[in-house]
């Protein structure tokens, strides 16, 4: 019997019936799984091979994910630190969230080869890991993997409301020139409008939405840039850095990393893909996504924030002029993708929260329409939040610290680290030094991001507090 076949026989097999009531398969567990285990992964593996996407499809649902309302900002990020300085930290933070992307899906390939499992999820790969590493940590399997699971439900439970809120505001902008409707209003007929997105549960019609979206942004950015780009200014009239404060630096990485904000969005497009060979890697579907995300992100923010300057606002679609129609087609477009996006961040909440509550269910009738209610539920609070807070710039930065810097920053080399504990030592001398950088690389990354989440979250948070009480 080989390590690794030992490693999975130690689950003991209650164990086993709490991964299968979690909906995971396993496929080189012990002789002894009963058949009601066995029937519920097979289950969950045929709705998973029914729902599968192609690598164009992955695309397609990867590129709005990453280019969402997050480029609208980049501008007024680059404005924090100046010309080049800013731009160099949106290029460097693309790195490092490329970086941390990548070393997760292929230590997921590896606990899968190990494993035999299929993970949807950030908070599963996080659990098998924990499972496969050191005695002493795999009693907190399950505690690592609710933290993930919290992270992504605030981080994207915020982004809801978000949306809505810049959905308003394109919305009020072009209407409170015909008719005069108020916040509220605007709000409550926006989140009726999102009914049919928030009820769609089938990846391969959000992949169709995706891809409108994908080319009305396009064309977005194509009449915003021609805009930009005409009547530049020298860059020398730009200050090419600042001398900012400690909380202009750590609200440029909140606020950085908040548009590099959809790690999380990987593993459940990642685990219905077909060929995985094509998507992993800096050379495959997911590498071009990042670098083209990276690209356009760096060139949206220096280019916008080189003709607008000092005035250059937090949305910078407002920079543009609001009398002439092919501006005001701009944000009628702007609205239509923002509409499309908001089902990929409702798929990804739904699935962490519905799924584990369906299994303890017992009525039928629940277990067939609960998720259309726990759907319209997600709704009713994000229009509610949104009425309350209709500013999406006060959460901007804990949006991007709270969840997105730690699952960035700090878990993908800790699942590294912990499916490197698990393998056997290497014999060549090439290998064992490159496993001794991986190691020193994950012990670095998990300082920085761990420091960063904490010093991130203290100034969102005093930010936010000193914004609502002034």
């Amino acid at each position: 019997m080989t390590a690794q076949q030992m490693e999975l026989s130690s689950l003991n097999k209650k164990d086993l019936h709490e991964t299968c009531q979690n909906s995971f398969r396993y496929s080189s567990l012990d002789e002894n799984v009963n058949q009601e285990d066995e029937k519920c992964i097979s289950t969950r593996h045929q709705t998973k091979d029914d729902d599968t996407l192609t690598e164009f499809q992955g695309f397609m649902l990867l590129l709005p994910t990453y280019i969402g309302m997050g480029f609208l900002g980049l501008p007024y990020i680059v404005k924090l630190l100046g010309l080049w300085s800013g731009s160099f930290g949106l290029l460097f933070y693309g790195f490092l969230n490329e970086l941390g992307i990548l070393v997760l899906t292929g230590s997921t390939q590896r606990l899968t080869e190990r494993s035999g499992d299929r993970f949807g999820d950030m908070g599963r790969v996080v659990e098998m890991s924990l499972k496969l590493g050191p005695p002493w940590l795999q009693p907190h399997a399950r505690k690592l993997r609710f933290y993930i699971d919290l992270c992504t439900v605030m981080t994207y439970g915020l982004i809801m409301p978000d949306l809505i809120s810049l959905m308003n505001t394109f919305g009020q902008d072009i209407i409170l020139q015909y008719v005069d409707i108020s916040d509220t209003v605007s709000i409550i007929v926006i989140s009726v409008l999102l009914l049919p997105i928030y009820l769609t549960r089938r990846l391969q019609l959000l992949s169709v939405l995706a891809t409108t979206a994908n080319i009305v942004l396009l064309a977005l950015f194509i009449i915003s840039f021609q805009y930009i780009c005409q009547d530049l200014p020298n860059a020398s009239t730009r200050p090419a850095t600042k001398l900012v404060d400690y909380i202009t630096v750590t609200s440029f990485t909140n606020d950085a990393m908040f548009s590099y904000g959809g790690i999380m969005m990987v593993m459940p497009i990642r685990d219905r893909i077909k060929n995985k060979k094509n998507f992993d890697g800096w050379n495959g579907v997911l590498g071009l996504v990042l670098m083209i995300v990276t690209c356009f992100h760096v060139c949206c923010g220096f280019f916008g924030y080189l003709k607008f300057g000092e005035i250059t606002q937090v949305n910078y679609l407002l920079n543009l002029p609001g009398d002439e129609w092919g501006y005001k087609t701009m944000k009628i477009l702007s609205f239509f993708t923002l509409y499309c996006t908001n089902g990929m961040t409702v798929f990804l909440v739904v699935e962490i929260l519905w799924t584990p509550l369906k299994e303890r269910l017992k009525a039928e009738i629940i277990k067939s329409y609960g998720e259309y209610i726990c759907r319209v539920g997600l709704l009713v609070l994000s229009c509610v939040f949104t009425i309350l807070v209709p500013e999406f710039e006060l959460l901007m930065s804990l949006t991007g610290c709270i969840g997105i810097l730690s699952t960035t920053f700090v878990v993908p080399y800790i699942v590294s680290m912990l499916t490197l504990y698990g393998e056997k030592e290497p014999t060549l001398l090439v290998d064992k030094i490159k496993r001794k950088l991986t190691l020193a690389l994950c012990v670095v990354m998990i300082v920085f991001g761990t420091y960063s989440m904490v010093s991130g979250i203290g100034v969102a948070v005093y930010m936010t507090l000193y914004n609502i009480v002034l």
